[in-house]
This record gives structure tokens, sequence and C-alpha cells, in this order.
């Protein structure tokens, strides 16, 4: 199958380049991209992770052209400057930190450049960051009023039952399941496809030059929007559903064995 049309791959990165609790690529992945690139193809991250959340390895061992950052709130270009962002609405913002706080949730704001946790830092230290090195983007906020800026998302985390029963204090929020007692919170107007559609728009490409590969929830409208949307071996099964093609899990070259079986690299 010949797939000259493919211009732009674009990856999520959490259970599809890196296995969620590790800190680098998989080894067989790394080597796919970096075949995808000599050919010219261009390559994107597409992840719910702030940009100072993202892990290390795939700044330096894969180099993006691009990252679609908090959910398609935030688009930054190589250089790592900030060229798109979708904050959410401060009233709504506000609500639900006194909701966290009122409910022994915990709750923290994807800000620009850091995390200030306005309640519970303990379990952001510990499960969100899985043994992450990056403890320093947590900003202790516990004792503190609200922040003066807008986030461009919001991590809760805690009984699900009460963050869902949230939702009607954010009526212009979007509610992504991150994982069990986990939720991303970013504004409707967001979104990965927009973040997406932002770069796509800026290269003069379409979704018809679209190589999408992902394992969650909120990779579903790229994998069906994109000309050849793939799914992990790993992904939920809805993800599996609706993909062209279903690969191999991450811990099996998945993502290689994907770009080979179209024939891009």
């Amino acid at each position: 199958m010949e797939n000259k049309n493919i211009k732009i791959a674009i990856f999520d990165i959490d259970d599809t380049l890196i296995k969620r609790g590790k800190v680098t690529l998989e080894k067989s992945a790394k080597v796919a991209i970096e075949k995808l690139k000599e050919k010219g193809i261009q390559v994107l991250v597409a992840t719910g992770r702030a940009y100072y959340f993202i892990h290390d390895d795939v700044h330096t061992a894969i180099s993006p052209n691009y990252y679609v950052c908090t959910n398609g709130a935030c688009v930054y270009d190589k250089s790592q400057n900030l060229i798109y962002k979708t904050p959410m609405e401060k009233n709504e913002v506000d609500a639900l930190i006194d909701y966290a706080r009122n409910n022994n949730l915990g709750i923290a704001l994807k800000m620009k450049d850091n995390m200030p946790v306005y309640h519970n830092l303990e379990i952001f230290q510990t499960v969100y960051m899985q043994g992450s090195d990056k403890l320093h983007i947590l900003e202790d906020k516990t004792k503190e009023l609200l922040e003066k800026d807008v986030p461009m998302g919001i991590f809760m985390m805690g009984d699900e039952p009460l963050i869902e029963a949230s939702r009607p204090l954010s009526p212009n929020g979007f509610y992504a399941k991150a994982y069990t007692d986990a939720y991303d919170i970013y504004s409707k107007h967001a979104g990965k496809i927009k973040g997406i559609e932002f770069v796509l728009n800026k290269l003069n490409l379409t979704w018809d030059n679209v190589i999408a590969i992902g394992d969650a929830a909120n990779d579903l409208e790229m994998i069906e929007k994109s000309a050849i949307g793939v799914a992990m071996g790993n992904s939920i099964d809805i993800l599996k559903e609706k993909a062209d093609y279903v690969s191999a899990d991450i811990e099996s070259d998945g993502v290689y064995q994907a770009l080979q079986h179209f024939n891009l690299i």
C-alpha cells in the first residue's frame, strides 16, 4: 500500500510512545519516528500533558515539529514558542477550586509554566507524578487564594462520583477521564482536534495528509478524522472499533508495526 499523501504523523504520548510510569520512549518507536523524519514526514505529539510535563525523552529522542498540549488547549512549535491557546472560563475555574476544597478532591491548574495545586498536594506528588523527576512543576497553593490568571486546563483527582457531580459548575468545560479517579477538564472550545487543525492549517495540510496513532478516549476523534487512524493494541475498545488498523501494544513494538504496515518506514 502506497501512502505518498501522508505528510504528518500524530502520536499520543502516554501508553502510545511511552508506557505510563516510565520516562523513555520504546526503542522501536524512536527508530520508527527517526525513519519517518528521514522521509520528510513531519511529527506532531498530541497529549493531555502540559508542555512542561512532557517527558524529556520526547524532546531529545524525536524532537517533534509541533506539540499539541493540554488536550489541545495550547500548541507549541519546535522552538518551544506558544503559538496557540484556548483558556478556560475564570468563574468556572474558581467554582471548581471551591468545590474541590469542600469535597476533599485533589485539584491543580495547568498554567503556562507550572501547575499550582489548590487542594491535596500529596496526591499530585505521588499518584499524578508516578515517579517523575518533574516535581518542581507543582506549586503548593493549598493555603492561598485563587489564581488570578486563567489556566488552560484542570486536573482533578479523587472520588469519581464527586468529580462527575461537579459538571454543572463548568458548563463550558469538557471532562475527559484520564484514568481511575482522575479527570482532565478543559475548555469545550479546545480539544486535540482544534490544536491539530491549527497546525494543519499552518502547514496547508488536511486530514487526508495525516496518520494518527493513539490509545485513549481523547484520541478517538483524531483517529476517526485521519486518513489513517491506528489504535494501539493496549487501546480502549471503542478506539479499536473505529481505527483503520489495530497494532500491537506499546511494549510489543506497536508504533513500529503500524508504520511498517502502511509502508511509511
